[in-house]
């Protein structure tokens, strides 16, 4: 029988960092000319999904904590069959499938509330690391297969992507539910690459067909193709 439930997406809402001995910025005001968001392929991704039949797609706050609570309710709303969380990494031209998370806050950089955690331990007492559970060598293939620039990671950084990552791992363990589950970076936009000077980016196109790759690819196999 086709699947019905839905595959939950996630990305995370823009925000811009608290400037130098200023007050933490609401992430909810919009941006100024002398500070604008940093645009977010992420939630670009999921306003272009949204809609999209048998996906859930959600933008998750940029703060510590808040972002994994966030996770818990999407997933206890909607009962996924399987879910997928997206971030942006600056630094890289790839989609970075990421293979483990680290029990671990470990960033000099600030949420969007100012908040900064540079040695702690995400969920106490908790298991070291978790691992994605999606089959990486056939993600890698399917990505492949579509001409778009892939690889693979196992350290997921110490900011929010690894935070998120690991509470959602944690929150599907201790709730013993079946829900394959998988992290990926993204690359920035070629205009945001073009800032940097460092990489070249992914457009939109390409990085939204990453996406309806993997959800291809989830869909076949919860319904028992290969």
């Amino acid at each position: 029988m086709p699947v019905t439930a839905p595959i939950l997406l996630t990305g995370f809402t823009p925000f811009r960092p608290p400037p130098d001995g200023g007050p933490a910025p609401d992430p909810d005001n919009p941006p100024t000319e002398d500070h604008p968001w940093t645009a977010d392929p992420t939630a670009l991704l999921m306003d272009r999904l949204a809609g999209e039949p048998g996906v859930v797609t959600a933008t998750l706050p940029p703060l510590f904590d808040a972002c994994g609570e966030a996770f818990a309710a999407l997933l206890a709303q909607h009962r996924p069959l399987a879910a997928l969380s997206f971030a942006c990494l600056e630094a890289s031209d790839y989609i970075r499938l990421e293979r483990l998370a680290w029990n671990r806050d470990e960033s000099p950089l600030p949420d969007a509330a100012g908040t900064v955690r540079e040695a702690a331990d995400i969920v106490p007492d908790g298991p070291t690391a978790y691992g994605s559970t999606l089959p990486v060598p056939r993600v890698i293939r399917e990505l492949s297969m579509a001409g778009l620039p892939v690889t693979f990671g196992d350290f997921s950084g110490g900011f929010l992507g690894n935070h998120l990552f690991y509470r959602a791992r944690h929150i599907i363990e201790s709730a013993d539910l079946d829900v394959p589950y998988g992290f990926f970076h993204m690359p920035p936009l070629p205009e945001r690459a073009a800032v940097l000077r460092r990489f070249g980016g992914l457009a939109l196109d390409r990085q939204e067909l990453a996406v309806q790759t993997l959800v291809g690819m989830l869909r076949r196999a919860l319904n028992g193709f290969a």
